[in-house]
């Protein structure tokens, strides 16, 4: 059996993450009373039943948000997988990011998070993306020619990439400018918060002369909690969270694929 430490056992958000990695991992299901013992372990003592069923009331709100063919399958007693972690690392990435953060390695865990946000929003836009800085460095000239929109200036060395992780747009046959663009920004780490208004989208629309003005959007492992999900995509964005992200992972690059699951293999045995 594959167990992570509930490391904050107090949190319904955190415990909710625990409870799909640990079923995903194990291929089993667990129960409201299998639970209770898990935090009493961690606690040393039982939490309340109030907690359990806030935690249930997550999952069930998780199940909604996930669609049409959810990761889990959830009544009022259990919980139970509906797909293996072997079918799809790039989730368990997420959950494992979700819980761990990203505080080892965080320029190539930053960079393999990236790659697989750039797989999710190209299915998602059906369209283009560049990886900004991956696998070699664009300049924003070589963006404008790609994208076929009007090149202005480049920022100064001193601003690197300015906030921009992958460009994303939906072209025309035409060859012309004005289309819908999307910059997006990722963030693979606990400090996502920090980053919503990362990107200067103002800047953006000086260094290029997008035919039509690009919208921002953001990516992140976690799930967003129901009450800060408005205010966020105010600051951020159009946001693709592990649940949307979810519904656009397939289909996913066979070798990315390939690097994503020795990333999960590693990281689980570091921590279990």
């Amino acid at each position: 059996m594959i167990q992570f430490t509930i490391s904050d056992p107090d949190s319904i958000e955190y415990v909710a993450d625990w409870i799909e990695l640990y079923i995903t991992l194990n291929d089993e299901s667990i129960s409201k009373s299998s639970l209770t013992s898990y935090l009493a372990q961690e606690k040393g003592e039982d939490p309340e039943s109030s907690f359990i069923d806030d935690v249930w009331l997550e999952l069930e709100y998780r199940q909604q948000l996930y669609g049409s063919t959810p990761p889990f399958e959830i009544n009022s007693h259990s919980i139970k997988p509906k797909i293996k972690s072997d079918e799809s690392p790039e989730y368990v990435m997420c959950l494992l990011l979700s819980i761990l953060g990203n505080s080892e390695d965080t320029t190539n865990t930053g960079k393999l998070f990236e790659r697989l946000s750039g797989e999710t929003i190209k299915n998602y836009t059906q369209g283009n993306i560049i990886i900004y800085g991956f696998p070699s460095k664009q300049t924003v000239e070589e963006i404008a020619k790609s994208t076929k929109e009007r090149f202005n200036f480049s920022p100064t060395s001193n601003f690197k990439d300015r906030g921009l992780d992958i460009i994303a747009w939906r072209s025309f046959e035409d060859g012309r400018c004005g289309q819908i663009v999307i910059l997006f920004q990722c963030a693979s780490g606990n400090n996502w918060r920090s980053k919503l208004l990362g990107l200067p989208i103002e800047a953006w629309n000086n260094y290029i002369a997008w035919g039509s003005k690009p919208l921002k959007g953001f990516t992140l492992p976690k799930i967003i909690k129901k009450d800060l999900f408005s205010e966020c995509s105010y600051e951020a964005g159009v946001i693709l969270d592990r649940t949307r992200m979810y519904k656009y992972f397939a289909p996913l690059d066979s070798t990315l694929k390939t690097e994503i699951k020795l990333w999960c293999d590693t990281k689980i045995s570091e921590c279990c």
